[in-house]
């Protein structure tokens, strides 16, 4: 993570690949990626889990993201003789471990999220004239405060990606076909928390680099990729430490 954080500083300042960067290469790596944080799995978590209740199983799935004729693909070296870019990104680059965020308190009801700009507050009525009595009419019932609508999920920015070229192994080549396993199972109490462990080495490109960076303005976020190969993608439960499912190369 570090070394993509460097990378991608190097880039927005306008600079060449750290020095640091040219190490990487070969360097082995192990992450534990968590999803389910939320009892749910939005987008930007790496894989997903669901139960049937009727069947009694559980079904894992993570899918690889393809970057193939990406602009950050071409620019990798001998791009004409790639057949796919392959991987997965990595949510919450920003965490420095690999449990789950906390979650926010929310603001309590008629305050706004730490996001948001404060409402102008209303300035009172000017002084009218008193009007002639009515019949009094039953007061109506206040609204129901509506929900807050979650804010969307922050963009993509780093991933792991492995490179296929002409005439090299496609053993972890998955393209449509996911990462999947289906097994018999109690159901799951509460939210419950999967981990989708990738494993492998950092490789390095001709030119020797191991991060490629783009951003389409100067005041957006560059999009990073660091190019490996992956050795092993596997499904594990935290709570028990047991292995769901595993591919190795």
């Amino acid at each position: 993570m570090g070394a993509a954080r460097a990378a991608t500083a190097a880039y927005a300042a306008g600079g060449g690949s750290p020095a640091s960067e040219a190490a990487l290469a070969g360097r082995q790596f192990r992450l534990r990626l968590p999803f389910g944080c939320l009892g749910v799995s939005p987008g930007t978590e790496p894989a997903s889990w669901r139960y049937d209740a009727e069947r009694g199983t559980l079904t894992l799935t993570a899918r690889t993201v393809a970057w193939t004729g990406t602009p950050l693909a071409r620019s990798l070296p001998e791009a004409s003789a790639i057949e796919a870019v392959e991987g997965f990104w990595i949510p919450r680059p920003w965490l420095e471990s690999e449990s789950c965020p906390a979650l926010p308190v929310p603001p309590p009801a008629g305050e706004p999220a730490p996001d948001q700009t404060p409402a102008a507050k209303a300035l009172p009525p000017k002084a009218q004239a008193p009007r002639p009595a009515a019949a009094k009419a039953e007061p109506a019932a206040a609204p129901a405060p509506a929900a807050r609508p979650l804010p969307s999920p922050s963009a993509q920015t780093l991933g792991l990606a492995e490179v296929f070229r002409e005439g090299g192994s496609r053993v972890f080549r998955r393209g449509e076909r996911p990462y999947q396993v289906v097994e018999k199972s109690e159901p799951p109490t509460g939210p419950h928390v999967y981990h989708l462990v990738l494993e492998g080495r950092i490789a390095a490109g001709a030119d020797g680099r191991v991060v490629r960076c783009r951003a389409e303005t100067a005041d957006r976020r560059p999009v990073c990729l660091v190019t490996v190969e992956f050795d092993r993608v596997a499904f594990e439960d935290p709570a028990g430490g047991k292995v769901l499912g595993e591919w190795r190369r």
